[in-house]
């Protein structure tokens, strides 16, 4: 294997590594507890640490759905001579989403609002993989991976404004598809943003939120061919760590403030179907479903509980 594949390998156990790291990371519940033990309402202070849980969730799924470059499950091996292949993907994507109505003193208001997110990926083919059968092939094949992308929560709604996040990430094949044989491929990305933000307690809100969510995702994805269409299905992981700080009323006036590091993680199950448009490029479709959190009790209410979560994405991709 190359230099650059070795350094890929290296960088795809690093990130699988970071899934076990954070020992230290609190629950949205731990978060909840402590601000409520420094003095919080403790109905606003469920709702708010759930609703940071959830924001960072829902950044995962905006910025990251389905499989990890859009309607490929193949990686994309190397040029006959040896130089590499690369693809692009120009993905559209968007999830309703549901949060509290941090005005609400009981709690049990929740505002749900579609929000659209778009990025794009970049894959480089870096290693053609093993044949070890004239019909089998691609076995350990590995491509880099690398994408910027944006989520845009409503301004002027109780959110932040748009999210931007990158990724860095690799897949490794464990079957390129052939005439006889559907193409496997695991992968794994990290992804880095900035902050998502809910609720202002200067504009008279009851308590504010925000979350700077850190995502380790892994995906495992197959796929076949058939003709005039192309099959994908998947399954995934998400694993979430937030830097989230929670201020809420303490009943007198003034507000407690909160900083913890909310760790969480869930499964997400996609599928996808995809038609060539021309001799390089394809047209994607994806939908997908993700598990949801468990509401955040606390006072005389709870976080939302808007259950599992139907999500869906449209691409572009071309394969040079």
């Amino acid at each position: 294997m190359s230099r650059s594949a070795s350094a890929a390998a290296a960088m795809a156990v690093a990130a699988l590594l970071h899934v076990a790291q954070d020992l230290a990371a609190q629950s949205a519940e731990d978060l909840a507890a402590r601000c409520a033990a420094a003095g919080g309402d403790a109905t606003m202070c469920a709702v708010g640490s759930g609703a940071g849980r959830d924001l960072a969730g829902y950044a995962g799924v905006l910025t990251g759905p389905g499989s990890t470059l859009s309607g490929q499950a193949s990686t994309l091996g190397m040029r006959i001579g040896g130089a590499p292949r690369f693809g692009v993907s120009v993905r559209a994507a968007g999830v309703s989403v549901v949060v509290p109505d941090l005005t609400d003193a009981a709690g049990a208001r929740t505002q749900s609002h579609f929000v659209p997110a778009a990025d794009v990926t970049v894959a480089l083919g870096v290693f053609e993989g093993l044949g070890v059968l004239p019909t089998v092939g691609g076995v350990l094949s590995l491509d880099v991976l690398a994408s910027g992308g944006l989520a845009f929560f409503p301004a002027g709604q109780g959110f932040g404004g748009k999210l931007s996040t990158l990724s860095v990430g690799a897949r490794v094949g464990l079957l390129r598809e052939s005439f006889t044989l559907p193409a496997v491929t695991l992968s794994v990305a990290r992804r880095f943003g900035g902050d998502v933000a809910l609720g202002d307690v200067a504009a008279g809100d009851r308590a504010q939120v925000s979350t700077d969510p850190g995502i380790t995702s892994l995906r495992a994805t197959a796929g076949k061919d058939l003709f005039a269409f192309g099959l994908l299905a998947g399954v995934g992981w998400d694993d979430f760590s937030s830097e989230t700080t929670l201020r809420a009323t303490n009943g007198s006036g003034g507000f407690t403030q909160n900083t913890a590091d909310v760790e969480t993680s869930r499964r997400t199950y996609f599928a996808g179907i995809s038609k060539q448009l021309g001799v390089l490029s394809w047209m994607s479709l994806e939908v997908g479903w993700v598990q949801g959190f468990e509401p955040v009790s606390g006072g005389a209410s709870a976080s939302p509980d808007p259950g599992g979560q139907v999500y869906g994405g449209l691409a572009l991709v071309l394969r040079l």
